[in-house]
């Protein structure tokens, strides 16, 4: 009983998983993962950290609740849905065949436990001794966290006047910056840190107000979101206001990001001033937060997040008009993932406009959308092997996230850079395969380039030429 009760969120996303292969429930088992997921991460909320359950509730929530609005509300017969095109484009048994398995397979993957010596890693006694371990070292190096944070906002302004291929490199220094911000956090004894959190904080909604883009507080805020409550005991009461508070200020963010961007992205010298004509939008719509949920109201948000609405018109196109490629572009995907551009000039990029044109059949300009790792699992693929294949992928950034505990057993400091490698990993279901495997592989060759300049930042001396493992880590020391 005790494994069942420790255990519970797995079995279900297992159970969830066969269910859907055999029923057709797929109204009851989408809103079941959902609320599951949910009361998974509250539960764990302050015992670990729950960045694998936060990009599974992201999935189902995109890719399964949303799809199900659309089937429902949003279908042909709503007059919104027909005139900007976003009904579902096939039937609903079609879609949650797929989709619902896929899913399932995919949150099976990527959530299940990370053992070590017998304890799971990211939680629990394992995950403490390890914040301790940290909090010691930043005893020593936590005034590196300034450093990190000044290098990150300088080279943020930077990085619009370098090469585009040098672009990327320059953006991983930004988000290096929550790293720096995570080690003023835990420095046990640090002058003027709430001043300096602060400042970062105002800095970053002030950037994002003027640049009118909010995915960095997003997704970042749900990397960096466990972080802020490791240690600290809270009610499950008080952890699910915290959920429902954070899940209205992202449909407040949907809201007023449109009206927003309506007026400063439509008039490019927009001469107002910005602060005063965002804070008055928030004001507007938290006076009527009531309606926000109304059909019409909610039609913005239901246009932003359902990704099953790309999906859908993968499975409408292909094999119908398209035949399944067997994985071709995918290859060439993960292999372009390793070859740098100047070796390979004309290789796929990411950002959804070719992934659009192959799996889709439609061009964008303008804009930015993609089918996502789910539209590419059906459309190289089939049903059966696309479930496998989003199988494949959860194991795989499973394992990926398996390696920084491992590594963070000789350099424990490593966890704190978690949002700079997951930042991207975190909204993968709206981007695409290779999205995930350059945010991986170029962010760990960053942080291994960085380690070798800069081995201060990762608790090492320089005189240290050999990392040992940490005894205290090892489980020899008690916690």
């Amino acid at each position: 009983m005790a494994l069942i009760r420790n255990n519970f969120f797995i079995f279900f996303l297992v159970g969830s998983f066969f269910l859907s292969l055999v029923t057709d429930w797929y109204l009851g088992i989408s809103i079941a993962m959902f609320v599951v997921t949910v009361l998974s991460v509250m539960d764990k909320l302050g015992k670990g950290l729950i960045l694998r359950e936060l990009i599974v509730l992201h999935t189902v929530f995109i890719c399964l609740v949303m799809a199900q609005v659309g089937y429902r509300i949003y279908n042909y017969q709503n007059y919104l849905a027909r005139a900007f095109f976003k009904y579902m484009v096939v039937p609903e048994d079609v879609y949650f065949r797929f989709a619902l398995p896929a899913v399932s397979a995919f949150s099976v993957a990527m959530c299940w436990p990370i053992m070590k010596d017998k304890m799971i890693m990211d939680e629990g006694q394992s995950l403490q001794r390890l914040l301790q371990e940290v909090k010691r070292q930043l005893n020593i190096y936590g005034k590196k966290g300034i450093v990190i944070v000044a290098i990150g906002i300088v080279m943020l302004y930077v990085s619009a006047y370098l090469p585009v291929g040098l672009q990327f490199a320059s953006m991983l220094f930004f988000f290096s910056s929550f790293a720096g911000v995570l080690y003023i956090y835990y420095a046990p004894a640090f002058s003027y840190k709430k001043w300096l959190l602060t400042f970062f904080v105002l800095f970053i909604i002030v950037g994002t107000i003027q640049s009118g883009v909010f995915t960095l507080i997003v997704y970042m805020g749900i990397t960096i979101f466990s972080f802020l409550f490791l240690g600290k005991k809270f009610a499950m009461w008080k952890k699910i206001l915290v959920f429902i508070v954070g899940a209205l200020a992202l449909l407040v963010i949907q809201n007023v990001k449109g009206a927003y961007r309506h007026v400063t992205w439509k008039d490019e010298e927009y001469q107002g001033n910005k602060y005063e004509l965002f804070g008055e939008i928030v004001s507007e719509k938290l006076g009527d937060v009531g309606n926000m949920f109304d059909e019409k109201a909610f039609f913005p948000v239901y246009m932003r997040t359902n990704q099953g609405f790309n999906v859908s018109i993968v499975m409408r196109r292909i094999p119908t008009k398209q035949d399944f490629d067997g994985g071709k572009r995918l290859l060439t995907v993960t292999a372009s993932a390793f070859v740098p551009r100047f070796l390979w000039p004309d290789k796929p990029e990411a950002g959804g406009r070719e992934s659009m044109k192959y799996f889709a059949g439609i061009d964008i300009s303008g804009w930015s959308t993609n089918v996502g790792p789910l539209g590419e699992a059906y459309g190289s693929f089939g049903v059966a092997g696309g479930i496998i294949y989003m199988f494949c992928l959860g194991l795989f950034i499973r394992w990926s996230y398996k390696k920084v505990f491992i590594v963070a057993r000789r350099l424990p400091l490593i966890i704190l850079w978690i949002p700079v490698l997951y930042y991207q990993v975190t909204s993968s279901m709206e981007t695409d395969t290779l999205q995930i495997l350059n945010s991986l592989l170029k962010g760990a060759f960053f942080l291994w380039l960085l380690y070798k300049l800069f081995p201060t930042w990762f608790g090492i001396a320089k005189k240290d030429k050999k990392i040992r493992r940490n005894p205290y880590l090892s489980g020899r020391v008690p916690a």
